[in-house]
């Protein structure tokens, strides 16, 4: 027969097993071995986030490195601030070091302390260490990455500053690993493909805007960016000096005539012809007619072909990046321009390359040429010879496009009649009404302009 067990003794073994279970509990989470792994655990948080906002205010400071060293005020923390940074690479690899390893006790005591709560209480091992890595996860992120970095980024000389004895002690201490690893990533690096730079024009355009927009940079600064990106698309034919408004040297000319022109124009360069402009025989420097100035003797017979320099001739589809560089190499600051046949279509100098990159360049003298006036009733009377594209900024109007032919005001008025036009002759172009001004020697030298505003649409009325 089984042996019926005594209630009574069923009841106390129970008690028996729970008062052990408490037992083991409460020596389980033992409150200060607890509150040990909890302090190592915030440490570990607290080092990291010193790491973590060291490296941001250290590297931003790279930049200024002159200014640090040459600044007289220096202290002891900025002498470790520059020491370290003159070796950015071991720097970077001692701040990982303790970052690593400060994440990493981090880590180990947290899931500790989450092994410790489910073998006390029997809870689920998923649930908890699912809490545990979310919770650890936020807690890493906010107060060890982000918001020290976002300290770091506002003040980076206090903070590098506060920093650069703990961080240089590292440097020292760590020395032979951070070494190590610094030169492993330089051996590495070798045997890594190069990025390609993926950065287009239109990039470098967009962030220019921008940075005028943010205030980082101003209106005239990002002009000139945008013209270096176009430049090497620009074609001499579009900045040249017109065969027509060239100034030039005839070999049989005088030495006064000629002194005559250096006065009356202020030019330093002109060409030298042979019986017309399609003969260039070279370019006369004001400065080589220097010597032959002297009011006490009669007047030198010159021979100005032993005076010039030899001239430089160049297409007209030229680009200006390419005539820069022959510009470099020729040392010379002025170039003839010749068309299919041979003949000379104008002339381009360094100054007409510069002011594509910089804006226009007000000459010496401070006189500088008026290619337009506008009249009280809005009316514009032009230059023939003015660029189009200084007049759509002037009557902040479009007037031509990127596959035009024609560069001035006269070649559209010409592009538009097809035939010389006589004073007075009226033409339509966008919402531009163009009236010949003024012709000499079958040129256009003035035009009218006025910008006609576009019409109101008339809606048929009611009935």
């Amino acid at each position: 027969m089984d042996t019926i067990e005594d209630p009574f003794s069923l009841v106390q073994d129970s008690l028996i097993t729970l008062s052990e279970s408490a037992a083991t509990t409460a020596q389980a989470l033992d409150p200060v071995v607890l509150g040990i792994e909890l302090l190592f655990l915030f440490l570990g948080l607290a080092f990291s986030a010193v790491f973590s906002g060291s490296e941001v205010a250290l590297f931003s400071l790279s930049n200024r490195m002159q200014d640090l060293k040459q600044d007289e005020t220096l202290g002891s923390a900025d002498d470790r601030i520059i020491k370290m940074l003159e070796k950015p690479r071991r720097l970077l690899a001692t701040i990982l070091i303790g970052n690593t390893f400060a994440n990493i006790v981090a880590s180990v005591l947290a899931a500790v302390i989450t092994g410790d709560i489910v073998a006390a209480y029997g809870l689920s091992e998923v649930i908890v260490y699912t809490v545990e890595v979310i919770v650890l996860t936020f807690m890493i992120l906010i107060l060890s990455e982000i918001t020290p970095k976002i300290i770091a980024i506002n003040n980076p000389i206090k903070v590098s500053r506060g920093n650069s004895a703990f961080i240089y002690s590292l440097f020292i201490l760590l020395k032979p690993f951070a070494k190590l690893i610094a030169d492993s990533t330089i051996s590495l690096e070798r045997y890594l493909p190069k990025p390609a730079s993926k950065m287009t024009s239109e990039d470098i355009r967009t962030m220019a805007e921008v940075s005028e927009q943010e205030g980082s940079i101003k209106e005239d600064e990002r002009e000139i960016i945008e013209n270096v990106i176009g430049f090497g698309n620009i074609t001499v034919r579009e900045i040249m000096t017109s065969r027509v408004n060239i100034i030039a040297v005839a070999l049989d000319e005088s030495l006064q005539d000629v002194l005559t022109k250096i006065r009356e124009n202020g030019l330093s360069r002109m060409p030298l012809f042979e019986n017309d402009l399609d003969n260039i025989v070279g370019v006369l420097y004001a400065k080589d007619v220097l010597p032959y100035l002297n009011a006490d003797e009669k007047e030198p017979s010159l021979n100005w072909k032993t005076v010039s320099r030899k001239a430089l001739f160049i297409p007209a589809t030229k680009k200006l990046d390419d005539l820069l560089r022959d510009f470099q190499q020729e040392k010379t600051h002025i170039a003839i321009v010749v068309d299919e046949y041979g003949g000379t279509e104008g002339i381009v100098t360094m100054d007409d390359i510069l002011e594509e990159i910089v804006g226009d360049i007000t000459d010496d003298s401070g006189d500088e040429e008026t290619l337009y006036t506008r009249f009280k009733s809005g009316i514009y009377i032009f230059d023939a010879k003015i660029d189009l594209d200084d007049m759509e900024d002037i009557l902040e109007s479009e007037v031509t496009t990127d596959e035009d032919e024609f560069e001035t005001l006269g070649g559209l008025i010409y592009h538009l009649t097809e035939s010389l036009p006589v004073v007075g002759e009226r033409l339509t172009y966008k919402n531009l009404e163009l009236t010949v001004h003024s012709v000499k020697n079958n040129r256009i030298k003035k035009v009218r302009v006025k910008v006609e505003s576009p019409k109101e649409v008339q809606t048929p009325a009611e009935s």
